[in-house]
């Protein structure tokens, strides 16, 4: 195991310093796994028993007062101090462990963040760890690895899905898929959240939290940029990273070709152009899983009538799926590919202003994106806003509360205007927006107002006009 030997290893750790585990995640069996084949060989032997001995350790229903003490816990691993940093911070390291310093009435204390290792795709997607291993490893090895946690490839071509829906098997109440109960609303509040309220328009700690700060420090430092740059940009560049799916290498590179020499700071406007491009590189034409992952049409408004008040049709169903499975930016794309059209770079940085402002999470953006498309060729911020307002107003926070809102609209009347301003009567196809046609409504009442407003004025100028004249003829009459 190669450590790096920059930077010294401090041995003062009070034996009496009290220590509190919290796990941020659910340990599986898969876990394990990983954890052997791809972790194993980047950790000591020390290390890699410390880890599962903190997880075996762990105890949610422990008080932060009970806590325990690092003499306990170097007695358990036969560490001294020394030997207990050195493994500690292999497994900060590689993003397993977090360390937090606190103190209460009772001392000083840490807390030892537990996480899971990553899932094998995303630990291959992050060149760093890749590349580690592959250095750890021989070239024959890591691509066993690989082939060990790759999934076999199954031609679907020219097949017919005869896979059963949830409801086609199970029966849930009409009233239930309209109004999920308080029990199961409360519920998905309390994981959406990750037990913390998030505020609009902030990315939470928790999400800063996970990402390796320190690592992406360490790769740029090369440009001879202060820690403090990144640290006083994490939103941004954390943003940057969520939107586009980019790895920590891949955010790294970015930052680096976004430099301003003159002041060895970010500039964050190039640092977006240059975001945008390698998407674009990575993405020249729609991808394989967007052509291929779905061969049916999404429901048009005829098929989505009155289903939602029985049941979603096969149609519905799988938008949904799509919807909840992809990242926004992908989901748009699938959205555009699917009538033969292209994503435009305004749409990209409309959508990723939305998204970043945190009102939805990406399942409910993706059904937000297939409604405006439904009636408009591109995302305009107009109608982003517009749409996002109406559904906040109205609660619709999930892919199936947005279908049944859309589909509450149907039995109110409609009116639809087309890009003149003109009104057509009896030509909707399906269900139109509140949002549209409030907006056509609002447009020929303001017409009207202003109308008005104009033959008033003028009748007060005539008017005006007329009492001058007659004063001046009077002065000469005098």
């Amino acid at each position: 195991m190669k450590v790096n030997e920059n930077k010294t290893i401090s041995s003062n750790l009070d034996p009496q310093l009290g220590y509190f585990l919290a796990r941020a995640s659910i340990w599986t069996d898969q876990d394990q796994v990983v954890l052997t084949k791809l972790y194993q060989p980047l950790l000591s032997t020390a290390a890699y028993t410390m880890y599962l001995t903190l997880w075996s350790e762990v105890n949610d229903q422990q008080l932060v007062s009970q806590r325990q003490h690092h003499f306990q816990l170097f007695d358990l691993l036969d560490l001294d101090a020394g030997m207990f940093l050195t493994a500690r911070r292999q497994l900060e390291a590689l993003g397993l462990v977090r360390t937090y310093q606190k103190q209460d009435q009772l001392g000083t204390y840490l807390i030892y963040q537990l996480f899971t290792p990553l899932a094998p795709e995303k630990f291959f997607q992050e060149e760093l760890l890749a590349t580690f291993l592959l250095e750890q490893v021989s070239r024959p090895r890591f691509m066993a690895l690989r082939a060990f946690f790759a999934l076999p490839k199954v031609d679907l071509t020219a097949t017919q899905e005869l896979t059963a829906g949830f409801l086609d098997v199970f029966h849930v109440a009409s009233t239930s898929l309209l109004v999920p109960p308080t029990e199961v609303q409360q519920s998905a509040h309390y994981f959406k959240n990750d037990q913390q309220k998030r505020a609009i328009g902030e990315i939470s700690p928790a999400e800063l939290a996970s990402f390796d700060w320190e690592t992406l420090i360490a790769l740029v430092g090369r440009q001879q940029i202060e820690p403090t740059e990144i640290n006083q940009h994490q939103s941004e560049i954390y943003g940057l990273k969520a939107f586009y799916d980019f790895t920590l290498t891949d955010i790294a590179r970015l930052i680096a070709r976004s430099i301003d020499r003159q002041t060895n700071k970010i500039n964050f406007n190039l640092l977006e152009q240059k975001a945008l491009a390698a998407y674009q590189q990575l993405h020249p034409s729609a991808s394989e899983h967007q052509t291929n992952s779905v061969t049916t049409t999404a429901p048009t408004n005829a098929q989505t009538t009155g289903t939602t008040k029985q049941r979603l049709a096969p149609a519905e169903q799988q938008l949904i799926e799509q919807a909840q499975k992809m990242l926004p930016l992908d989901f748009l794309r699938w959205e555009k590919d699917r009538v033969h059209s292209y994503v435009g770079e305004q749409e990209i940085r409309n959508l990723k202003k939305l998204q970043q402002r945190g009102v939805f999470e990406n399942a409910t953006l993706n059904m937000l994106i297939h409604t405006i498309l439904q009636d408009s060729t591109t995302l305009t911020v107009a109608l982003l806003d517009k749409v996002a307002q109406d559904w906040l107003k109205h609660g619709v926070n999930s892919p199936t509360a947005a279908l049944a809102y859309l589909q509450a609209q149907q039995n109110k009347p409609q009116r639809q205007y087309n890009r003149r301003g003109k009104t057509t009567a009896n030509q909707t196809k399906g269900p139109v927006p509140s949002w549209l046609n409030n907006n056509g409504e609002d447009k020929k009442k303001n017409h009207q107002a202003a109308a008005s407003s104009v033959t008033a004025n003028d009748i007060r100028q005539k008017l005006a006009r007329l009492e001058k004249t007659r004063q001046e003829r009077d002065g000469r009459n005098a």
